[in-house]
């Protein structure tokens, strides 16, 4: 068995199944193979078919007509259809900013027949391949309707889609691995595989997503070849692995991780824009940067909130260098209470996550305040997180590629409580500019736009851009075809006999 069976160790091991419920990339990886999309984006950012077969559209950009390829099947034996298609997109755009957007500017979305199904436009709207194709979370993955038809409110628990792998129920144990097996009716695609495009094959009979919270034990492990493959390692262990020819290490993700250090709006001190404004003066990305990226060659001073090296970069609105007198002045002159204590949910099990926090608890305690540095796990972070009340700041990375226009940047959306995401800001002319830039058609005019959203967002003090960095993968050297892309893609791997 153990020739056939890959052992993972992911970063952590998620217990949400529901790649529209959260925007946790632990979730979408998972998510990845279990389910499928209807496109998918390659290292050149282009949408391609994944579940299509092909598509069509009117010349005015407003009728849209796809149909699914042959032979597509969900775990539980029954044909995908357009009306599974439909549900899943409509419960997908219910918890997506880009998905709601999407379902907005549609007058109809509905099966034709059951391979077929058509989107009408009641105005114009320029991504809807980009949108359907969306590589990061919340991804648009196809599930049975009866499964999409639970309330957007509460996550799917039983984990069937249609893609190359199955969830094995009976082996799952909560916390410490989740068990897949080789879906045997999957259908590849013809296409090589490129980023989340092309052919998946499963090419193991068996996947085990283990918990190793651990650092050491992960290394341990990789050495022994107990485990085949540790998603995230921090830099001072890579020298270790470096050094042993019976692993590879590697950076599979060129574009990387944005660090975010997220205001809550909807509670004070941080409903006030002046008080946002002065942290976000006082953040330093050198402080933050080591303790996430470990080697210099592996992080980024980057205060766009499109991430560097995309399209849209800008800086515009964002302070222009790290002043910590000027923060000190700046809250002396709001009045703000700065004996109320500062709650920072802290999720200490995703090492990622808290080297930013620990940076955050020392600067606001020198901006003054007091912090309560609230350690949990990480799947108590997100249920937290959820609720407005008893926190003010987290902090979390994400993938630049899911961070790269106003309409894909979930930490853009602008609605305020209770619809919006985790945070809560709102502003009518930035809700006003997503939606601009989604209908434009025009390249020009969608850098126009994006840089005056992200000006928007960024003096209202959205959140916090705490550096870019990539993060080294380690695996053993025995397998082969690892691929790359912006998520966890754990498809088409080989083990050399």
């Amino acid at each position: 068995m153990r020739a056939t069976t890959l052992r993972v160790v992911p970063e952590t091991l998620t217990n949400i199944f529901d790649p529209h419920f959260t925007t946790s990339f632990t979730t979408r990886d998972f998510a990845y193979l279990v389910y499928d999309t209807l496109f998918a984006v390659n290292d050149k950012w282009e949408p391609r078919p994944q579940m299509v077969e092909t598509w069509e559209r009117s010349p005015d950009g407003r009728d849209w007509r796809f149909t699914l390829r042959d032979g597509l099947a969900f775990h539980d034996g029954s044909p995908v259809t357009s009306e599974d298609v439909v549900a899943s997109l409509r419960r997908w755009g219910a918890r997506d900013a880009l998905g709601g957007m999407l379902l907005r500017a549609a007058k109809a979305l509905e099966p034709l027949d059951a391979a077929t199904f058509r989107l009408r436009l009641s105005q114009p709207f320029g991504l809807v391949l980009q949108a359907l194709a969306k590589p990061g979370a919340m991804v648009p993955m196809i599930m049975p309707k009866r499964l999409a038809e639970t309330p957007p409110s509460r996550p799917v628990t039983e984990p069937i889609g249609s893609g190359p792998y199955r969830f094995l129920a009976t082996e799952y144990r909560p916390g410490d691995r989740i068990v897949l097996v080789r879906n045997e009716a999957y259908r590849p695609r013809s296409e090589p595989s490129v980023w989340a495009s092309g052919g998946k094959r499963p090419t193991f009979e068996r996947m085990e997503l283990i918990s190793m919270p651990d650092v050491s034990s992960q290394v341990s492990a990789l050495l022994t070849g107990e485990v085949d493959y540790l998603e995230r390692l921090p830099a001072d262990v890579l020298p270790i692995l470096e050094r042993n020819r019976t692993v590879r290490v590697q950076v599979v993700s060129p574009y990387g991780y944005q660090g975010i250090l997220r205001f809550n709006h909807s509670q004070p001190p941080f409903d006030d824009v002046r008080v946002r404004r002065a942290v976000m003066t006082a953040v330093n990305q050198a402080e933050y940067l080591p303790g996430v990226a470990g080697r210099a060659e592996y992080g980024r001073i980057c205060t766009s909130m499109y991430g560097c090296g995309t399209p849209y970069e800008t800086n515009v609105g964002m302070p222009s260098a790290p002043d910590l007198e000027a923060a000190r002045r700046a809250l002396r002159e709001t009045g703000a209470d700065l004996s109320r204590p500062i709650v920072i949910l802290h999720p200490a099990d995703a090492p990622g996550i808290a080297a930013l926090g620990l940076v955050t608890q020392d600067l606001l305690t020198r901006l003054g305040f007091n912090v309560d540095l609230q350690a949990m796990d990480l799947n108590t972070f997100f249920a937290r997180r959820a609720r407005p009340e008893g926190w003010n700041v987290f902090h979390t990375t994400n993938t630049v590629p899911d961070m790269q226009t106003p309409v894909q940047n979930v930490y853009m959306e602008a609605a305020g409580p209770p619809s919006g995401f985790a945070g809560w800001p709102k502003d009518e002319a930035v809700q006003a500019g997503r939606v601009e830039f989604a209908a434009a058609s025009e390249e020009a005019a969608r850098r126009r736009i994006a840089d005056e959203v992200h000006r928007h967002a960024a003096e209202a003090g959205f959140y916090m851009p705490l550096g870019q960095f990539v993060a080294a993968s380690a695996w053993r050297a025995e397998l082969s075809d690892v691929p790359t892309g912006p998520a966890m893609f754990l498809w088409n791997i080989r083990r050399e006999r």
